[in-house]
């Protein structure tokens, strides 16, 4: 009886992790279906600058698979954040076909900004949970991850 009971409790938490996981989906389409501004900022542009914040310079190509944009819009959204002086683009030295992007000193204070709320954001939200259970989620997530890349 008792391994029963466990298999169906374990079923059961199997399914609320995957249901959870679909709600997770539900809220990310809704996020950039509102794709409101944080800012004066898209989601889109933020995803873009935490991309480049991670590199001195990346080419627009790496730029819209990394952030994962429609490489057609990328140079709209770069001509937008370039004329607030976000970021700058210049040639490669090595090929003047190819267009480098990076984050200008305002460009960094900005993401450094949204750094600084997101972090307070999360420690108010999940604050209560321990390092351990942190960790346990940080590994379920990244497995849902792998399981949802191998479908």
């Amino acid at each position: 009886m008792t391994v029963v009971k466990d298999q169906t409790d374990r079923a059961q938490a199997l399914e609320a992790v995957r249901s959870a996981m679909v709600e997770l989906f539900g809220a990310e389409r809704r996020l950039r279906a509102r794709d409101q501004a944080h800012g004066g900022l898209t989601n889109a542009q933020l995803r873009a600058l935490l991309i480049l914040d991670q590199h001195d310079e990346v080419t627009a190509g790496e730029l819209a698979k990394s952030a994962d944009l429609n490489p057609a819009s990328v140079t709209a959204m770069l001509d937008q954040l370039e004329s607030r002086g976000i970021i700058e683009r210049q040639r490669a030295h090595d090929d003047r076909r190819v267009c480098m992007v990076s984050l200008t000193p305002a460009g960094r204070e900005v993401v450094k900004e949204r750094r600084a709320a997101w972090h307070a954001m999360w420690e108010q939200r999940l604050g209560q949970f321990s390092d351990h259970e942190l960790m346990a989620a940080l590994s379920v997530l990244r497995t849902m991850t792998k399981v949802i890349d191998e479908l």
